[in-house]
């Protein structure tokens, strides 16, 4: 039977489908105001110093440009400017436009896994890649102001490879729209430079040999740019670069979002995601393939390339079992190719015994749900911890944890806050301050 006169799901599957993936994303809509954090702290003592930089010397190229911790963030001084003079510097902005760049992304993502599951699959297809972009972890990626630089790079970066594979005729627009898309993607992070090997294996093994040498000739021009005016190296890189700590930080990398919850089993996870995503790039994307598959071989690629330069950039600096979750968003692409790879056996399966099936994707929606509620809890209490700390700071109490999550310098950063309230920058939030630590309330609790 062809795709076209298939039948798809039993109507009450699809259902049951339809309505646990709105109740997730509903609940990663929810999350957007529940974990919301924007008063400034952190690096954002430093971009507001810019900012007033800025105003000091009128260099705008420099308050865009110039590097900050290696990375050159355009979007996010773009943002913090905007905000400042049309909102009044009250965090709405970034968190609007870290909102539009998660769902945009997801809505990609779902695009790609809807056509890669075909006739009669394509909610399962685009509900299975929207929900491995929208877990409750991923969302605090938008939320807080100061983690929107990985998906100002996460959504050009997965644009580029979309439109370096999208089916159709192959134009000269849509290969500009995809180098112009990998450029912004390392204007957000410097993560966003991963796109470019991720576009350079796809069209080496499809055989595309003369716009493979354009995307490795505009990559090294970019990346070279991108070098220039850095004046210290990553994290790990002052110390010197140790291979066993690199390559266990990459494993645990891979092993997120769940290396948080299972921290001794998380080289074990990571190396399972490492085993499936080299038997991918080994075995697909080669020349005639399906455009899905080709693009879903990119999308792993560059998150392997994120694992591998944060191994390299975090060596000394981070254990690898705590590598930060905040990176955990960058292995959306990989998981989403490795779901889309994964479709076309689930396609056989269910045309061989659809009842089997069917039950299959309502156990499916059951665990989606599960899955997202313990990220949901451990969102609010990471962003509720956060904000208490803020709010003791604030509050001009000091605790040990300050130091590492509001600044290295609490003098410094004193000096910054208290300048900031008498401009009236960044002092509001969406929702009451969590309660203070050891009270009868709940951590989770979204009231005072």
């Amino acid at each position: 039977m062809s795709d076209d006169t298939r039948p798809g799901l039993a109507p009450a599957v699809r259902l049951i489908f339809a309505l646990a993936l709105a109740l997730y994303l509903g609940v990663a809509a929810w999350l957007l105001w529940r974990t919301s954090i924007l008063e400034a702290y952190s690096d954002m003592y430093d971009w507001i110093a810019r900012w007033d930089r800025l105003r000091a010397d009128g260099d705008l190229g420099r308050y865009l440009w110039a590097p900050h911790n290696f990375h050159h963030l355009v979007w996010t001084f773009a943002v913090l400017g905007a905000d400042i003079r049309a909102f009044g510097a009250s965090g709405y902005l970034f968190l609007a436009v870290g909102a539009l760049c998660l769902a945009t992304t997801a809505v990609m993502l779902a695009s790609l896994g809807a056509a890669a599951a075909g006739q009669g699959l394509r909610l399962v297809g685009a509900g299975g890649a929207a929900a491995l972009c929208l877990t409750g972890c991923d969302v605090l990626d938008a939320s807080f102001d100061i983690n929107t630089t990985y998906v100002h790079a996460l959504v050009f970066a997965v644009a580029a490879i979309l439109l370096a594979e999208a089916p159709g005729a192959i134009s000269l627009r849509r290969r500009g729209g995809a180098l112009a898309c990998a450029v912004a993607a390392g204007l957000g992070s410097a993560a966003g430079l991963a796109v470019w090997p991720a576009l350079l294996f796809a069209t080496w093994r499809g055989g595309q040999r003369r716009w493979m040498w354009t995307v490795l000739a505009a990559g090294a021009v970019f990346s070279g740019l991108y070098l220039l005016g850095e004046t210290a190296g990553p994290a790990g890189a002052a110390g010197g670069v140790r291979p066993a700590e690199a390559i266990a930080l990459t494993v645990n990398y891979l092993a997120l979002p769940w290396l948080r919850g299972a921290p001794s089993a998380g080289w074990v996870i990571g190396l399972v995601v490492l085993a499936l995503s080299l038997a991918a790039l080994a075995t697909k994307g080669r020349r005639g393939a399906p455009w899905p598959e080709r693009a879903a071989v990119g999308l792993i690629l560059f998150s392997l390339t994120t694992a591998a330069m944060a191994g390299v950039a975090r060596t000394g600096a981070t254990a690898p079992q705590l590598t930060p979750m905040r990176y955990a968003v960058f292995l959306a692409p990989l998981h989403v190719g490795l779901w889309v790879l994964a479709l076309p056996y689930l396609r056989q399966a269910w045309e061989k015994r659809p009842g089997r099936w069917e039950a299959a994707v309502a156990a499916a929606a059951a665990v989606m749900l599960l899955h997202q509620a313990a990220m949901a809890v451990y969102a609010v209490r990471t962003a509720d911890q956060n904000l208490r700390v803020v709010a003791d700071f604030r509050a001009r109490r000091r605790t040990p944890q300050m130091t590492a999550t509001i600044y290295p310098d609490l003098g410094r950063a004193q000096a910054q806050a208290d300048a900031m309230r008498r401009e009236g920058f960044y002092q509001r939030e969406l929702r009451p301050d969590p309660p203070p630590s050891g009270s009868d309330i709940s951590a989770s609790s979204s009231g005072r």
